[in-house]
């Protein structure tokens, strides 16, 4: 009579690992799908050298995720490259994360030398490739197996680790960037700084879930009864983190063009209420910070400043402020000139010094706009203009 035998897992178990298997296929290949979406979007319509980092982002977590379902030994066995060039990526995230913040924060200043920080990746990407094709089949086979043991290979965890340093390593200056004092520059809008934020917060909590991974390197290969993959959490992770873009960028696509060049993003007609009241809320903070005081301000140079269209920028102000680009200046330096002149002229200096010092170009432009607000002169205003103020 012949001896049943015995299947060493619970054909039930097996059967819903399997399915777990395909529904972590599908929420990793759907997030990938949607990162490259709305990468097409970004070279389509908010094309720029401010979005590249943010856009090399998105393609990079688009094949890591899409790839996640594909770590296990009988792909890599196939599929090398998945380990040699996949493997490694990762040491790009943060980089890539810092890079994008500095572009959001600051004006103009991407790093210099910004290939040396792909150096790691790189690094490990030639390292791994020479290891792993140097190998015959028999031990690169070995090789595969050892890394789904346990214990997995001593250098994993290393590998691991340095990987987790990294991240941290950059998220210090990143988080600096998008909640220090950077934040506050005037250019910085408050939905731009939420941006900033979110774009750092997002691939942290990426940085995290991989954590689990790198705790236990070879648990996915192993599928106990009642365990869980821990590909799960940050597969999870990654498309939630992708999702999130996507509904932000749909919801606020300015942020995307708020941080482009801005200079061929369109006339003043094409300008919505709300980028009027971002382009708006951006000039005060310009001229609170003391951008009317340069004599040499010009409708196009604060638009560079700004990165926005001068005709739009135009638009905004015209909408914004009720006044032109000119009377809006004028006036700021007015208010300056009125403020240091409260109490009086001090002895060592004069009319004209207070005046080229708010920011007047000469003396002919100050007398004509002072005697447009006040129908009088500077000399004929000021003596009772200080008497009112100190009997107040």
């Amino acid at each position: 009579m012949p001896v049943p035998v015995q299947c060493p897992f619970d054909l039930s178990y097996v059967l819903a690992y399997t399915q777990l298997m395909l529904f972590l296929a599908l929420v990793a290949m759907l997030g990938a799908a949607q990162g490259l979406l709305l990468l097409i979007l970004i070279g389509v319509r908010f094309r720029s050298r401010n979005n590249l980092p943010f856009a090399l982002l998105l393609l990079g977590f688009s094949l890591r995720l899409s790839t996640i379902p594909a770590w296990n030994p009988d792909t890599l066995l196939s599929h090398s490259w998945i380990l040699t060039v996949i493997g490694p990526m990762p040491l790009l995230f943060a980089p890539l994360v810092w890079w994008y913040v500095r572009e959001l924060v600051h004006e103009n200043e991407t790093p210099r030398r910004v290939g040396l920080h792909c150096l790691p990746w790189i690094i490990e990407t030639a390292l791994l490739s020479v290891f792993v094709y140097s190998m015959s089949a028999v031990e690169y086979r070995a090789l595969v197996v050892d890394l789904f043991s346990s214990p997995s290979p001593w250098w994993m965890p290393v590998r691991h680790a340095l990987k987790l340093l990294q991240g941290l390593v950059y998220a210090l200056p990143t988080l600096s960037l998008a909640f220090g004092a950077a934040s506050r520059n005037p250019h910085v809008t408050p939905r731009r700084l939420l941006w900033a934020r979110f774009v750092v917060l997002a691939p942290l909590l990426s940085l995290l879930a991989f954590s689990v991974v790198a705790v236990r390197p070879a648990a996915a290969a192993v599928p106990l009864a009642g365990s869980i993959s821990p590909f799960y959490v940050p597969a999870a992770v990654m498309a939630v983190t992708i999702y999130s873009f996507a509904m932000l960028v749909i919801a606020a696509p300015d942020v995307l063009s708020v941080a482009g060049n801005g200079q061929s993003s369109g006339t003043a007609q094409a300008a919505t209420q709300e980028e009027i009241e971002d382009i708006a809320y951006r000039v005060r903070r310009a001229l609170d910070a003391g951008a009317y005081r340069n004599p040499e301000l010009t409708i196009s140079s604060l638009a560079k400043q700004l990165k926005v269209h001068p005709k739009r920028l135009s638009y905004a102000i015209n909408q914004g402020f009720g006044q032109n680009f000119s009377q809006l200046v004028h006036s700021r330096r007015l208010n300056y000139f009125l403020q240091q002149a409260a109490h009086g002229i001090p002895e060592q200096q004069t009319i004209l010094r207070i005046a080229i010092d708010a920011g007047f170009p000469s003396k002919s432009t100050f007398n004509r706009v002072f005697k447009q607000r006040f129908g009088k002169t500077p000399s004929e205003f000021l003596p009772e203009y200080s008497l009112t103020q100190d009997e107040t």
